[in-house]
C-alpha cells in the first residue's frame, strides 16, 4: 500500500518537474542536473509519503491500544472537532457575506483581500473592523480628492479697451471680453475682426 502511494507521488512529482522544465525553455540543463533535480524531488515525495504513512500507523496503533470506551471517546472528540471546524467555516461565511454588504453600502467594492482583512471571529468585531476600514478609506479618498483639486487660480489676462488694442490681444480675448468690446466700441471690433 505504502509503496503504491510512493510510486504515484513519485510519478506525479516527475511529471510536474518535467512540465516546469519544459515551461522554462530558456534555460537548458545537463543530464546530471536533471538527474539531481529528479532525485531531490523523489526524496521530498518519499519523505512526505513516509511522514503521512507513519502518522496513519501511529493513529492505528493508538486505536489498537485503546479499549472500547476510550475508542468511543476518541471518535466523539474527533467528531466534535470536525463539527466545530464546520461551524467555524459556516460562521465565517456568514460574516463575510455581512461584511461584504456593509462594505458595499459604504461605497467600497469588497474583494477577498479586503474581506480577509476586515472579517473577524465574531459579528461585533467584524462590524467594528468594517466601520474603521470604511472610515479610513473614505478619509483617504477625501484627502486625495482635495489634493487633486488644489491648484492655482488661473490669472485673468488683462484686456485694455481704453487704449490701442492689437490684433494679437483681440485674438486672445474671450467671448465675454469680445461682447463688451462690441457693445462699447463697435467700430474697433469691426476693424479688428476684419483684419
Amino acid at each position: 500500500m505504502a509503496e503504491e502511494t510512493k510510486e504515484v507521488v513519485e510519478t506525479e512529482r516527475e511529471q510536474a518537474s518535467t512540465q516546469e522544465q519544459s515551461e522554462t525553455a530558456e534555460k537548458t540543463f545537463t543530464q546530471e542536473e536533471l538527474d539531481a533535480i529528479i532525485q531531490k524531488e523523489k526524496g521530498k515525495a518519499k519523505r512526505a509519503a513516509e511522514k503521512e504513512y507513519k502518522a496513519k500507523l501511529d493513529e492505528a496503533e493508538k486505536l489498537r491500544q485503546m479499549n472500547a470506551e476510550q475508542k468511543a471517546e476518541y471518535e466523539a472528540k474527533k467528531q466534535a472537532d470536525y463539527i466545530a471546524e464546520l461551524e467555524a467555516k459556516i460562521n465565517r461565511s456568514g460574516l463575510e457575506k455581512e461584511a461584504s454588504k456593509m462594505l458595499s453600502e459604504g461605497g467600497i467594492v469588497p474583494d477577498e483581500e479586503i474581506l480577509g482583512f476586515v472579517v473577524k471571529d465574531d459579528a461585533e468585531s467584524t462590524q467594528e473592523a468594517v466601520n474603521s476600514f470604511t472610515a479610513l478609506v473614505n478619509d483617504l479618498a477625501g484627502k486625495k480628492v482635495n489634493t487633486l483639486l488644489k491648484g492655482k487660480t488661473p490669472q485673468k489676462v488683462e484686456q485694455t479697451t481704453a487704449g490701442v488694442l492689437t490684433k494679437e490681444q483681440f485674438d486672445r480675448m474671450g467671448y465675454k471680453d469680445r461682447n463688451e468690446l462690441i457693445q462699447n466700441n463697435p467700430e474697433l471690433y469691426a476693424t479688428l475682426k476684419g483684419q
